[in-house]
């Protein structure tokens, strides 16, 4: 009975994404995709009410039910090596996601994976709406880890074997401090490829997160866990943000799963979540084949399909008037969800945060605040930029009420670096660099909107 319905659901997994979205065709034989014909939003998971919580949870019980959190732990476990530590960190986890939600959208065809901005909450993770027994649970019960509250309270769980969800917070029952939106903001202007965005992500916010719920979340089979799916959710919104910030769509270099990367590698994929053969160059782009989703604190997807080498690196458009670059900046909040308008006008993103206001508080701060030399070396999308005249909801927030000087990143342990075979030297690098932008701005006159 259980084989009769997977086979039925992977029938009705298949019909979703070919009929059931409004999507256009995926990439065939070098063909270039369609755009979608119709879209969906992920959103902020810290907007949602304790009913869409609620949903969420129901959605997921049930694909726990039908064994589909198991396939997606245990297909995560067995691709682990292959999908981290290198360029298609990326592509792999966007076609993840997006299983899973379309997955989920054959028992609620409303479902959508929101993402977790956790830098909103950086200085203190604690205080995050998500970390509650509406959303994704506190954590886990002393002595067991096991995760009592939220919309997965009392899992059990197959993979690998039969126990409760754990969740085990890093810090003695807290957690530590996490990357604050600025150390993302220098990573999302100053990375001009898409290899060096790919560990300073993987190398900071990634690790942090995982390591901070701890238990499930730190193992190779943490997709059982709903904060999986949310967080990644985010590391994707940041890298669609990157792409648009240096208007990269079809930048894939460094090394992928396989050796040098290339467009056309097929993305790993294990026969428990089977992804058909889906490319790299399949997902490149939101908006077009079956990547038919968008944030609601990004640009829409381009109006037609971007031209492999054209663009590139650093194509800030920092000559839009005042009156441009406040529309462009006031964009996503203006987009209704679900909704399929493009923007007038294209612009960089220049910042980690999901918040609007925020985003141009930190922008007009840092650039006032730092030196010529420092604003390129880390901040280089800020060189000519004009902070747009702000609407008075944008002024409502004292920056002199927010937490003072910026916390210090925490470090990956050292048994997070061997589990995923990063070369520890570089890990250790990549952090003091991180430390560099966090002592750069606390040795300013930068104020922190955060």
């Amino acid at each position: 009975m259980k084989i009769a319905i997977s086979l039925v659901f992977t029938a009705l997994v298949s019909l979703a994404q070919s009929q059931g979205q409004g999507q256009g065709q995926a990439q065939m034989g070098g063909s270039t995709p369609q755009a979608c014909s119709g879209m969906r939003t992920r959103r902020n998971a810290a907007t949602l009410s304790p009913q869409e919580w609620q949903n969420i949870g129901n959605v997921v019980s049930r694909m726990a039910q039908d064994g589909w959190i198991g396939r997606f732990g245990s297909s995560h476990d067995r691709l682990f090596n292959r999908v981290h530590g290198n360029t298609c960190f990326f592509p792999f986890h966007r076609r993840y996601i997006l299983e899973y939600e379309n997955i989920g959208r054959t028992y609620d065809p409303n479902f959508v994976v929101p993402y977790w901005d956790a830098t909103e909450n950086a200085r203190n993770p604690m205080s995050d709406p998500l970390l509650s027994a509406n959303a994704l649970g506190t954590n886990g019960q002393a002595g067991t880890g096991c995760l009592a509250d939220g919309i997965q309270a009392n899992s059990q769980l197959t993979y690998p074997n039969q126990h409760c969800l754990r969740r085990v917070y890093d810090n003695n029952g807290s957690i530590k401090q996490w990357y604050a939106p600025e150390i993302i903001s220098s990573y999302m202007q100053s990375d001009t490829s898409l290899a060096r965005f790919r560990e300073d992500i993987e190398y900071s916010l990634h690790g942090a997160v995982h390591l901070g719920m701890g238990g499930d979340m730190d193992s190779g089979y943490a997709a059982q866990d709903f904060s999986f799916m949310v967080h990644h959710a985010n590391l994707d919104r940041l890298w669609w943000d990157w792409q648009n910030t240096h208007n990269s769509f079809l930048m894939y270099d460094g090394t992928g799963s396989n050796g040098p990367a290339s467009l056309s590698d097929t993305i790993p994929e294990d026969s428990s979540v089977p992804f058909n053969g889906a490319t790299v160059e399949s997902v490149m782009v939101l908006g077009y084949g079956n990547v038919c989703y968008n944030y609601d604190s990004s640009p829409s997807p381009p109006q037609s399909y971007p031209v492999a080498g054209g663009g590139g690196a650093g194509a800030f458009n920092n000559n839009a008037s005042p009156q441009q670059q406040q529309q462009q900046q006031q964009q996503p909040q203006q987009q209704q969800p679900n909704s399929n308008a493009a923007p007038a006008n294209r612009r960089p993103v220049l910042s980690g945060s999901s918040n609007m206001a925020n985003r141009i508080l930190e922008n007009s701060g840092i650039q006032g605040a730092l030196g010529g030399d420092a604003v390129s070396r880390f901040f280089p999308g800020l060189n000519g930029w004009r902070a747009p005249g702000r609407r008075r909801s944008y002024q409502e927030k004292k920056v002199s009420d927010c937490g003072g000087p910026i916390p210090f990143p925490p470090r990956l342990t050292p048994e997070w670096v061997k589990m995923h075979g990063y070369d520890a030297d570089r890990v250790e690098m990549f952090h003091k660099h991180a430390c560099e932008i966090v002592e750069v701005l606390n040795n300013s006159t930068y104020k922190s909107p955060y």
